[in-house]
């Protein structure tokens, strides 16, 4: 019998070895920003995320930038979509995998972070106590989106789903604010930051190998073996 795996995460993935069910925990609102700072210089311009370079896309003829980073193969590959120039992937998907990358080269540099309303303040300190000049730009704010997390805690309940995937801690907390622990059917994270979150009300989990969809699903297929 193939996993029916519960897929919270904005995107999705097609799969012939799972039966995969998807319900978007977190709605993305595109919010306003003031656009005065596109028309700035910047060294680099780091995108942290899909959803951040998708909705960023649009104004990137208005920004000067000489080098583009992102945090992500996912990222990369939306980033090669849409035909913009990628100079550095950290071989880890996190802040943390980025400033463990670039610590010695990064000093005295203008840079620009299009990100969500609720991101992680990590990589924005970090680079400002190196003696950078960050601009943190909101450009969207995540949404939890009540009816997929009331469906899902159904499905979980009834025990039509094997497993339940979180890609952020945005749909764990989505989730978990709501709902308590979940002990009917096996959880998994994408990320050590999303697991973390799972950690804070004492979730267990499995994590994936690398912070992909595809990879998480290779992880329980195994786990399956």
């Amino acid at each position: 019998m193939k996993p029916i795996v519960v897929l919270t995460s904005t995107r999705t993935v097609q799969r012939e070895d799972v039966d995969i069910k998807h319900y978007p925990f977190i709605d993305i609102v595109p919010i306003k920003f003031d656009q005065s700072c596109l028309k700035s210089h910047y060294d680099w311009l780091i995108f942290t995320s899909v959803n951040a370079i998708k909705l960023f896309e649009p104004y990137m003829h208005l920004v000067n930038a000489k080098h583009v980073a992102a945090i992500g193969s996912e990222t990369k590959k939306m980033a090669n979509k849409l035909n913009i120039p990628i100079d550095l992937v950290p071989e880890t998907y996190t802040q943390e995998g980025l400033l463990s990358e670039i610590k010695s080269n990064l000093q005295q540099h203008s840079i620009l972070i299009p990100c969500s309303k609720k991101a992680r303040n990590k990589l924005s300190n970090q680079l400002e106590s190196w003696g950078n000049d960050v601009h943190k730009l909101a450009i969207y704010e995540p949404r939890t989106n009540l009816e997929n997390v009331q469906k899902v805690h159904q499905l979980i309940k009834n025990k039509e789903v094997t497993h339940v995937t979180f890609s952020s801690p945005s749909a764990v907390s989505g989730y978990f604010e709501i709902f308590g622990n979940i002990t009917e059917v096996c959880v998994y994270a994408i990320g050590n930051i999303t697991q973390e979150k799972l950690n804070t009300y004492h979730q267990s989990s499995q994590l994936a190998r690398v912070a992909t969809l595809d990879d998480m699903i290779n992880t329980i297929l195994k786990e399956e073996v």
